[in-house]
């Protein structure tokens, strides 16, 4: 809630920020700047997922199961396997093959052997899932768009790109974002870095670690070696996969932390 007059403008503080600020009185030696972020990101998700539910549970579907209908619509193929279906989900087999066992005896999936293949399984969309889908998405995205009411369309894109900056800090690489092909290498971002150092007994700085360097690559050839931290590309800061490339297309010097040595890395001249 906001109130404003011509001397001023009040600004009501949400749950979180009573707790950070209760957090300091108590005990203003720790520092819990971070539940600014995740204490509301837990927050927001649970309260969206309650208010979407409760559309999709109208017309007698989970929001898990519809995530699933709606994964096989976006796909386009008239056949997935199960296993790029728990890809797309990001879930685990078992967790996908309850949900299909539900869908199925809804008659919404249908599961069969791929052709060729007995051990492989496909999953295909029903006419009866297909049309619960048309009949609920339109009201779902709606509410959707109605959950995000409180900020401007700068405001969503700008959230937008935060929060995947951030997922893209914690997920590990997919297949197009290794940078193998052009670079020869492999990385992990911030989060699986610094997990590593510390484990490891390094100071847990943030930047991408690596995993892999191709033997034949040019990550190989400048001295870049597995364990290295990149921690900056051409002047810019580098916490994910995507930062790096982004970074990479305006020159090829890399800072590098080799266990607790800086380093300069030149991806065409080698270390300097």
């Amino acid at each position: 809630m906001v109130r404003s007059t011509e001397t001023e403008v009040v600004v009501a503080q949400d749950g979180v920020a009573r707790v950070i600020a209760s957090w300091g009185r108590s005990r203003p030696d720790l520092d819990v700047s971070p539940i600014a972020v995740i204490a509301r990101v837990n927050r927001i998700a649970r309260e969206l997922q309650v208010r979407q539910d409760a559309v999709l549970n109208r017309y007698g579907v989970r929001g898990a199961d519809f995530a699933v209908l709606a994964t096989l619509i976006r796909l386009g193929e008239s056949e997935v396997s199960q296993v790029d279906l728990a890809r797309e989900l990001n879930l685990s087999a078992g967790t996908v093959s309850l949900r299909l066992d539900r869908l199925g005896r809804e008659a919404l999936v249908a599961r069969k052997a791929a052709a060729g293949d007995q051990r492989r399984t496909t999953i295909e969309l029903t006419a009866a899932g297909r049309e619960l889908f048309e009949a609920c998405v339109a009201e779902h995205l709606q509410v959707s768009d109605e959950l995000l009411a409180g900020l401007d369309p700068a405001e969503r894109e700008s959230l937008g790109e935060l929060l995947g900056k951030l997922l893209g800090s914690l997920e590990e690489p997919g297949p197009d974002e290794r940078l193998a092909t052009d670079f020869g290498l492999v990385v992990a971002a911030a989060a699986t870095a610094m997990r590593v150092r510390r484990e490891a007994g390094l100071p847990p700085l943030p930047g991408v670690i690596v995993r892999h360097v191709d033997p034949r690559g040019p990550a190989a050839a400048a001295g870049l070696r597995e364990g290295d931290l990149i921690t900056g590309a051409a002047g810019r800061l580098v916490r994910t996969a995507a930062d790096l490339r982004e970074a990479l297309r305006g020159g090829r010097g890399l800072e590098v932390v080799r266990g607790v040595e800086e380093l300069k890395i030149d991806l065409e001249g080698g270390t300097r």
